[in-house]
């Protein structure tokens, strides 16, 4: 069931791009703006990598080949946390990329998107966000392969951050890596953000969002474990 939404989303985002492009008078989804952070100011990351690290990057390198290949059954969850793991993750970095993603999107400027989801993925292949514009971009020109491909891993990505819970309390928290997670999932969902708020319980930290359903104005809220972008900002 979670599977055919998310498609019909995703679906739903090639709707509106296709009729911007046809129409002036169409609007595209928003591009949803930053709400105001509540995540620690950020610190330097380590300049030098660690053995765990180092190690972390072999093993993601790995199951990334594996994946891009196709063989066999990809844990998508496995893929996001492992990069975690790596010199090359970054918390803000999501968040840094997600305006100019969607933009290009918003402007139905099709090699522009792709150009920029490219550039995203080169660096940081588990980026839902770029993913999801690389299939709509994709699909608007034309090329079935490609948006075919993307669509498969921004699924599994987003169905990744969905796993073991339904997000509506924080003993059944979404987990994510960064901020750009928790907006990609809610593009996929068709929820626009408008409250944020920060909790801890039980020695975890929460994002409490609270989101607005543009079609029926019902207000629900969601909660994301954000432990792991938490712990980065105090790596040393």
């Amino acid at each position: 069931m979670k599977k055919r939404m998310m498609t019909a989303s995703l679906l739903l985002l090639c709707a509106f791009a296709q009729a911007a492009a046809q129409s002036p008078n169409v609007t595209p989804p928003p591009i949803h703006p930053p709400l105001t952070p509540r995540t620690p100011p950020p610190k330097p990351l380590p300049s030098e990598p660690t053995p765990a690290s180092l190690e972390a990057k072999k093993k993601y390198e790995a199951m990334l080949e594996k994946a891009k290949k196709g063989e066999g059954e990809v844990d998508y969850r496995a893929l996001r946390f492992t990069f975690f793991e790596t010199p090359e993750f970054n918390p803000l970095s999501g968040m840094l990329v997600y305006r100019p993603l969607w933009g290009a999107l918003a402007q139905s400027n099709w090699p522009e998107a792709v150009k920029q989801a490219e550039a995203v993925l080169s660096k940081t292949y588990v980026d839902v966000n770029a993913h999801m514009v690389a299939y709509v971009a994709h699909r608007q020109q034309g090329d079935e392969e490609k948006a075919k491909y993307h669509h498969r891993w921004a699924e599994g990505l987003l169905a990744s951050i969905k796993a073991g819970g339904d997000g509506k309390t924080t003993g059944t928290a979404w987990h994510v890596i960064s901020t750009s997670e928790e907006y990609a999932l809610f593009r996929s969902m068709n929820l626009n953000p408008v409250g944020q708020a920060l909790k801890h319980e039980n020695g975890h930290s929460y994002d409490e969002i609270t989101v607005v359903d543009p079609r029926t104005r019902e207000q629900t809220r969601y909660y994301f474990n954000i432990d792991k972008p938490f712990s980065a900002y105090a790596r040393k």
